[in-house]
């Protein structure tokens, strides 16, 4: 492959500006703790699922009588319990001021750069606004081992429900696919990434947060955190895509870093959406269904069977 087409699709060699950041000089330890997260998550799942249903099958009295609320509630009041619910308020917390300070950087960029939705360019200028998109791009490729938490308080938790596929592939998958941006062509079109995704965190873990601290009754909004997700996901297969079209494919950007976006934007919003018709679409549906059964099936105090209703 000619040097120039294959620069256009790929840079030759590694961007100097950031091989001084913890991580960075080598791929692999950030390939082996994604692959420790992942081993490690479905280990404790194959040990620790099994022995809470059987906790739970046990838990039923010689009698046959369940456990009551009362004892399930001091369970879940247990000293351990109340210290990991501070810990997830102080995380959550903090990563709803660490996502808007990405925000704000990046936005603040934008304003000094003048940088617009259409094309921008790979700039190798080691000057300091190119050195800071590269620190907010660090930083974001960063927060992504942090948000491996969250699936740790899930586990901490027995929340074993909460670990899907999708959960573990969108953690796991994430670091790696960071690290060769930020190693190969830091700053650039790619700004959308990092910009999109912290301001929905800021919105996520603000929500995490009201949950960790029992404010249920202020969170009926949850389904739309899936909404603006899919949302997101849209806008990254719009605004990379524009640089593998012919409207825009002499823009000076590596292209295998915008194709890699949207090829994850294409699989995120396959398994978000599918999560959505399952969790709040055919659940709606269901209820809907129930409740038509139950106004149609009773009529002048018989059933369809034409039982007397007791």
């Amino acid at each position: 492959m000619p040097k120039g087409i294959s620069e256009r699709w790929m840079p030759l060699d590694p961007d100097p500006r950031s091989a001084a950041y913890p991580l960075m000089e080598s791929f692999w330890p950030t390939a082996l703790i994604s692959l420790a997260y992942v081993v490690g998550v479905y280990s404790w799942m194959k040990i620790a699922a099994p022995k809470k249903k059987k906790a739970i099958t046990n838990g039923h009295a010689s009698n046959g009588n369940a456990v009551s609320k009362k004892e399930v509630a001091k369970v879940s009041s247990s000293s351990s319990y109340d210290t990991i619910k501070v810990l997830m308020v102080v995380y959550n917390i903090a990563m709803v001021f660490y996502s808007a300070f990405l925000v704000i950087e990046v936005l603040d960029l934008l304003r000094i750069t003048g940088y617009g939705l259409g094309c921008v360019e790979f700039d190798p200028k080691d000057d300091p606004v190119q050195r800071r998109f590269i620190r907010v791009g660090y930083l974001f490729y960063f927060s992504k081992f942090l948000e491996l938490l969250d699936t740790l308080f899930f586990l901490l938790r027995g929340k074993y429900d909460q670990v899907t596929f999708l959960h573990v592939f969108h953690h796991g998958a994430m670091p790696p696919s960071i690290w060769w941006g930020i190693k190969y062509a830091p700053g650039g079109i790619v700004y959308m990434f990092p910009l999109a995704n912290s301001f929905v965190h800021v919105i996520m873990y603000t929500y995490y947060g009201m949950a960790a601290l029992g404010l249920y009754r202020y969170l009926w909004w949850k389904k739309y955190l899936t909404v603006l997700q899919m949302v997101q996901f849209c806008i990254f297969i719009v605004h990379q895509g524009q640089v593998l079209t012919p409207f825009n494919w002499e823009c000076r950007y590596p292209k295998v870093f915008p194709l890699a976006i949207v090829i994850y934007a294409v699989i995120f919003l396959v398994l978000f959406s599918n999560f959505y018709v399952q969790a709040y679409w055919r659940k709606r549906r269901l209820a809907k269904r129930v409740d038509e059964l139950n106004g149609s099936t009773i009529a002048n105090g018989k059933v369809m069977n034409h039982k007397k209703v007791e």
